[in-house]
């Protein structure tokens, strides 16, 4: 043993030790004057790590997928594709055809040719079977600014220039306008704001939408909206429109009742609010 090297150790012990070429040394001497024979050991144990680590990759990089960096899809969780039930959204209600001007944009009401004006009687005036009260003082006009509908009768009053207020009432036809009468009441609003009365309306702006009854019990629907001009078009900055629709349960024709009086005229909107209020069986 002249040749100096890593040897097992004489005395029995696991690790090797170091024959400097006469005598045994201490691990400690070893170590510094003949090297380490443990760096191989490492360069193992190293070795086995570095395997390790890329067999861990290699299973959760899975190669084999078409898409490796993609998630897996939760098909429980999928948004559905198809048109869903909006239950925060009313259902709509049929209507019947509403005259369009070929773009899908509703024309001024219909006139009615076949005029049947009615006269009032000691202050009321009647259609279908129903009556209100006018106000007093105002002119009667034979219902003519509601020349969409039969069997009209109403009253005027002038406000400024060709302007005037009016309360009025008269026969809708069931072939005009649906029998419905919510729906009706929603024609005759979106009709209106395009007829003659209001050639230049900068928005209508519902304030009122719900069931009517009348004092006797007789049911329908109102709507009251502010029909706003555009500026400096007219003297009036619009008319707040009340449209009562009441069905009195006759075969081709719903009860119309219809006043507009200026938003800013508190004074005329208190009138025709009594006129309102006094609807009833006739």
């Amino acid at each position: 043993m002249a040749t100096p090297g890593w040897y097992p150790d004489p005395d029995g012990s696991e690790n090797p030790r170091y024959w400097n070429g006469e005598s045994w040394e201490d691990l400690a001497t070893a170590k510094t004057e003949g090297g380490s024979p443990f760096r191989s050991g490492a360069w193992i144990l190293g070795a086995g790590i570095l395997t390790l680590l890329i067999v861990v990759s290699v299973i959760l990089w899975q190669p084999w997928r078409s898409n490796p960096w993609s998630a897996p899809t939760d098909t429980n969780s999928a948004r559905p594709t198809g048109r869903q039930w909006d239950e925060t959204a009313p259902s709509e209600t049929p209507t019947s055809p509403q005259p369009a001007d070929g773009q899908g944009r509703p024309i001024a009401c219909p006139i009615v040719r076949e005029v049947s004006s009615r006269t009032s009687q000691n202050g009321w005036f009647f259609s279908g079977g129903v009556k209100y009260q006018g106000v007093p003082g105002w002119r009667e006009n034979g219902g003519h600014f509601i020349d969409f509908t039969s069997e009209r009768s109403g009253q005027d009053d002038p406000v400024a220039g060709s302007w005037v207020a009016v309360t009025a009432i008269g026969q809708l036809s069931k072939k005009d306008y649906s029998a419905d009468a919510r729906t009706a009441a929603k024609q005759l609003i979106s009709c209106l704001s395009t007829s003659y009365y209001y050639s230049h309306l900068e928005r209508v702006e519902v304030l009122e939408d719900k069931s009517y009854r009348t004092t006797d019990g007789v049911e329908g629907w109102l709507i009251r909206a502010n029909f706003w001009n555009e500026p400096g078009y007219y003297e009036v900055l619009g008319d707040e429109v009340v449209v009562v629709i009441l069905d009195q349960g006759v075969t081709d024709t719903v009860t119309l009742f219809h006043t507009q009086a200026p938003i800013d005229d508190s004074s005329r909107k208190e009138l025709v609010k009594r006129s309102l209020d006094s609807l009833s069986r006739s």
